[in-house]
Parts: C-alpha cells; structure tokens; sequence
C-alpha cells in the first residue's frame, strides 16, 4: 500500500473518530454519507466543478475521499433524516444542472455507542445495498433502525419509543409548517398516544392526519388522526404508515403570497415570459403565465438551461426590493412553471424575510382563530 493511501486512511480515521468523541460527549449527533463518482482526469475541471457544488450545496461540509472513486461526505449535527433530505435534494439539483444522478448513496448517523469500525460498517453496508440495488440509488438507517432488514418495522418502533419518548407532530396550515413537540405517553399494536397542549386540541380535531418525525427514525411516519380526549388532552393515532417523501421533508416553508408578485424569466438578458408567483421557498418557486403564452413565447430549447426570475419583495426596510435569481426548470403543467432556484446566500436571506413576515401573519390568524374556538 503506497504512503499516501496509507496517510488518506489515518486522517478518514481521526476526523471520524474525533468528531465521534465530541459527539458523545456534547449529546450531538453527525451523518456520514458515503458515494462514489467515477473521476474522468481528462475533465479535471469538471470534477472541481462538481465536488464544489456538493461543498456549496453541503453547507461547505467536509468532503473524504476513500479512494477508488468512493468519498465520504461529513454532516456536523444532522440527524439522519435531515441528511437524507438533504442528499436527496443535493441529487436532484446535480441531475438538473450536471446531467446525471449519484447512482450509489449510502446514509447513516452516529449512536453513542458507535466504535470507528461500527460506524464505517453500517455506512459501508447500506452503500454496499445502493451498489446492487437496480430500483433504488439512496439506502439509509441507523444503529436502531434499519428499514430495509426489518420483518415489521411498526413494530420495530417499540424500542425505539422506549429509548426517546419524544416526537415531532408536523402539520400543513395554509402552506405553512406547524410543528408540535409532544411525549409519548402509549403506544401498543401500532396505536400511539401522545400528550398535546390544550391550545391545539381544536386545531387536532379537524386534521384527519399528522406525520411524525423522530431523531431516531430516517423515515417520516405519516398516521391517521383517530381521537382527540378532550378530558386527557391526549391525541390517539393510528395506521401509522412510513412515507419515504412527504412536506415535512421541504427544506423550507412553502408560502403562497398574500399579494400578487409579479416575475419575469429570463435567459441571456431577454425577457422569455412574464406571470405571477403563485408559491415559493427559498429553492422553488411557481409562476403562472398567462394561457397560451407558454406555445406561443416558450422555447423548449431552454427546458434545461439555467434562466433568470426576477421579482420584487418588500425588504427589511419596508421599501421594495429587485430579487434576480438563477432558476432551472423542474416541470411545466398547463400554464404553470415550476423552478428550482439557486439562489445565492443575500437572496435567501431575504426570501427568508419574506417568508417569515407571511409566516408570522398567518400564524397569528391560526391563534386568533383557534382561541376564539377555545372561548
């Protein structure tokens, strides 16, 4: 074995090994997520291309390379859920903008009782099951939970709920999230029962469903909203079903605007169409163009081309504020496009202001409106 394989393997071992010590000892957990990319060092530049949009895109994560085209992908404080949503996304905005998918992914997250070899085991083993896998590319699970091995895993959940009791109740109210922190206090043959505060009990009781999520568990669990007791201020839910994709998985709140906002696409500095916002996040967003416009004005050479959406948001300051920011498109249906955006960290900043101004506005409707039922 030549000195620098040997060297690679030693700093792989130390980074892992110390950032699994803090880990244990600040109650935190990290993701290690675990591909391969076949290097062509006849497109050296587009490597460098590509490993530093994975960086970018990674919150400037740490990138291993094992050797052998296989390279680790180091998540500081990231439960396992949120790493497979994000490599998810990762992958899906790689498709759009490089061409092609990262076709082996292996996912795991840390356990205070993990070794080195513990850890590189499992993220070994689920990239080993994405390598042979012929329908899926993403294989993922913990040192508690490991979906794809498990007879029943409902019921696998048993000693997961013994191990932490607490979850998270998601919920959708007019595009926004709301998300409850709530404790087990039951759960028995696929039935759970979970203590919620008598301020949402109205808010419960005309939901038909809620999803789950819990550190422990790399799936959301959506379940059926059976019965809210009053009287024990306890919400039963039933046929809990894994859902491998779902809204609590968006990497941010999704809003449609109080106001219309219009846009306009571009490419190359020419004005291709013209519509109004109908949603939007901090990396999507869809534009609704006037019907017929789309055949009459789109040029479907530039399905995959990166385009430009410009609109306007009233800033910090409360004056109104030119947002330009590059856009691909992911579908159309009628006359509505749909874009991933790619914004830089300024845009987000202030799609995020905006975002949080209609958030806080609904939210206090849902509070005026859930107290008056209260009363």
């Amino acid at each position: 074995m030549q000195k620098d394989t040997i060297v690679n393997d030693y700093i792989i071992r130390a980074i892992i090994e110390a950032n699994l010590q803090s880990a244990k000892e600040n109650h935190a957990t990290f993701s290690l997520v675990k591909f391969s990319y076949t290097i062509d060092l006849e497109d050296t530049y587009g490597f460098k291309d590509f490993i530093a949009f994975i960086h970018k895109n990674t919150n400037f994560s740490p990138i291993l390379y094992q050797g052998h085209d296989t390279f680790l992908i180091f998540l500081k404080d990231t439960k396992i859920l949120d790493a497979k949503t994000l490599i998810r996304e990762l992958n899906r905005k790689i498709k759009q903008i490089f061409r092609f998918e990262i076709q082996q992914v292996g996912i795991t997250s840390s356990d205070p009782l993990d070794t080195y070899k513990k850890l590189m085991d499992r993220v070994d083993k689920y990239f080993v099951m994405a390598k042979f896998s012929n329908t899926k590319n993403i294989f993922y699970g913990t040192a508690d939970f490991d979906f794809h091995h498990s007879d029943n895993p409902i019921q696998a959940l048993q000693n997961i709920f013994k191990k932490s009791n607490k979850i998270t109740l998601n919920n959708i109210y007019k595009g926004i999230p709301i998300n409850e922190d709530v404790d087990i206090s039951g759960f028995s043959n696929g039935i759970l029962q979970v203590r919620i505060p008598r301020s949402m009990l109205s808010f419960y009781k005309k939901e038909h469903f809620t999803f789950i999520r819990h550190d422990l568990i790399p799936d959301v669990i959506k379940a059926d909203i059976l019965t809210v007791d009053d009287f024990k201020l306890v919400l039963i839910l039933g046929n809990l079903k894994y859902s491998s994709t779902s809204p609590v998985e968006r990497k941010s709140a999704r809003i449609h605007p109080a106001q219309k906002i219009h846009a306009i696409l571009s490419w190359k500095k020419k004005k291709i169409l013209s519509g109004h916002i109908i949603n939007i996040s901090e990396n999507a967003t869809s534009l609704e163009v006037p019907e017929g416009d789309l055949d009459e004005k789109f040029d479907k050479n530039l399905l995959h081309k990166a385009l430009h959406i410009q609109f306007q948001f009233v800033n910090k300051k409360n004056f109104l504020s030119l947002i330009d920011i590059t856009a691909y498109i992911f579908s159309i249906q009628d006359n509505i496009i749909v874009l991933n955006l790619l914004p830089t960290a300024d845009e987000i900043e202030r799609i995020r202001h905006y975002i949080e101004v209609q958030q806080t506005k609904l939210l206090t409707d849902l509070k005026v409106e859930l107290a008056q039922k209260k009363s």
